[in-house]
């Protein structure tokens, strides 16, 4: 479900969660109300750990294809470069409430699953079986960030990580 309402803003900007544009796109607009991870590369400890329940929702254009997604959101992709912030900045356009989390530990059980996300079912698949781990289940709410929150690129944000977190209050 998505809310309009404007979320309340701290004098500090609460972590950010790195994910696909596309999916960023699919979860603001109610195509999809889960957010499903297996961790960065860079992880702490290997795998994804949950550290706030709310965050703001950090669009990534890097590794996102037509062939991870289910052919009926593969047109969530055709505009996606419009989202992309100017050079040289991040922009925070949605922010995140995790209502739900808990881990699939079968494959299986991705198939309840398989209405609430628009990634299609190899990439989830090959997600699960390549680092023989646990998928983990954030069930969302979207509520938009208005106006948006636009701060400078930082080199500190940049790899194969789940969280950005910031250190200095954002103005």
């Amino acid at each position: 479900m998505i809310h309009n309402v404007s979320p309340h803003h701290d004098d500090k900007l609460s972590p950010a969660f790195k994910e696909w544009a596309v999916i960023c796109r699919a979860l603001a607009t109610g195509r999809q109300d889960i957010i499903l991870r297996k961790g960065g590369i860079v992880e702490p400890g290997g795998s994804f750990t949950l550290i706030a329940d709310e965050f703001f929702l950090f669009p990534t254009f890097v590794h996102q294809s037509k062939d991870h997604l289910i052919p009926d959101a593969r047109d969530l992709l055709n505009t996606i470069d419009n989202d992309r912030p100017p050079a040289g900045t991040v922009e925070f356009r949605h922010q995140i409430r995790v209502t739900e989390s808990f881990t699939v530990t079968k494959p299986e059980d991705l198939v309840a699953l398989r209405p609430r996300h628009i990634w299609s079912d190899a990439i989830v698949s090959e997600r699960f079986y390549r680092w023989k781990e646990n998928l983990h289940v954030l069930v969302v709410d979207v509520t938009p960030v208005t106006p948006a929150v636009t701060i400078p690129w930082n080199e500190s944000f940049s790899g194969c990580k789940s969280w950005v977190n910031f250190e200095h209050p954002i103005a």
